[in-house]
């Protein structure tokens, strides 16, 4: 555990820091409201900002790392890592911090992650929320992948030119200018038409600060869940599941949950018909009331 560590009662609204260290990495964490625990995993420094001050009102939200977003031992090779080590990951926060049973909530493919943790380590997760989380992800040989038949099929002309201009805008000159963090930033805001309801938007905000470790993002994007399908994972989810998914996410389309809903048998499916990859922040009140819905339904049926 690191230094910074504060603990903090479940029903106490304060904001709390720290580290939770584990084998090749210090995940940060950020603990802000009050209410049930819920672990949001990804990162400590952008996800605070996506969901909104009011939710805090009514659960304890422990915003947390994972290795790709952490501090991370150079010497520690990505080889090492597995999906189950993410799962690992997630059981250390849980226990070092004593949350007791939690709510897992996991924005892109961290949902997918949270999802496999539920599916080897049940007993502690009351339940998983995904939040424009991929089911499935096609090998290196498919193409057109699902996502890009999606986005060919049903996104405006509009938006297409928007994400065109956008792409244009990264030349080889402005590539070679950037460091590599910063062009993986760069190229991930170029996207913002395929993320967002608003096809304008600038996420460049959220971006502030977060800094992704480069050799984990590629184990786990181009290794671990390349390709990965949700169905074909061995051993069963147990635990409820709220699967919150934008309309217009072309990154992660909802087209992708038609052909997989049956993995989970004791689920709630959600589409948000204004929001893109991050229903948070595209329709607050809208997730928000989705969200403690379906949580205050998990405390009636434990009685």
């Amino acid at each position: 555990m690191g230094e910074e560590k504060v603990v903090t009662a479940h029903n106490e609204a304060q904001v709390n820091a720290g580290v939770v260290e584990v084998e090749g990495a210090r995940l940060r964490y950020v603990i802000e409201g009050q209410g049930q625990p819920t672990l949001v995993i990804g990162s400590s420094v952008f996800y605070p900002r996506v969901f909104s001050q009011e939710l805090r009102e009514h659960l304890q939200l422990i915003f947390v790392d994972l290795r790709h977003f952490a501090a991370c031992d150079p010497a520690f090779s990505p080889d090492r890592i597995s999906i189950e080590t993410y799962g690992d990951d997630i059981e250390h926060v849980r226990q070092d911090l004593g949350l007791g049973d939690v709510i897992v909530i996991g924005p892109s493919l961290a949902g997918t992650i949270a999802l496999e943790h539920s599916r080897s380590r049940p007993k502690h997760v009351r339940g998983v929320v995904t939040v424009g989380a991929p089911p499935y992800r096609p090998g290196p040989d498919e193409s057109p992948t699902p996502s890009e038949r999606f986005w060919e099929a049903d996104a405006s002309e509009e938006r297409k030119e928007i994400f065109a201009r956008r792409m244009g805008e990264l030349t080889p000159e402005v590539r070679a200018a950037l460091s590599p963090v910063d062009l993986f930033v760069r190229s991930f805001m170029a996207m913002d038409p395929k993320s967002w309801f608003d096809p304008t938007y600038d996420s460049s905000w959220l971006w502030d600060g977060v800094v992704p470790d480069l050799a984990m993002i590629g184990r786990v994007y181009d290794e671990l869940f390349k390709p990965y399908d949700l169905a074909q994972r061995p051993g069963k989810i147990t635990v409820p599941v709220l699967v919150v998914h934008g309309r217009y996410d072309y990154l992660a389309p909802y087209t992708l949950w038609e052909e997989r809903r049956h993995v989970l048998p004791r689920h709630t499916f959600a589409l948000l018909e204004r929001s893109g990859h991050t229903p948070p922040l595209d329709e607050p009140e809208r997730f928000d009331e989705t969200l403690l819905d379906w949580v205050h339904g998990l405390q009636d049926s434990s009685g």
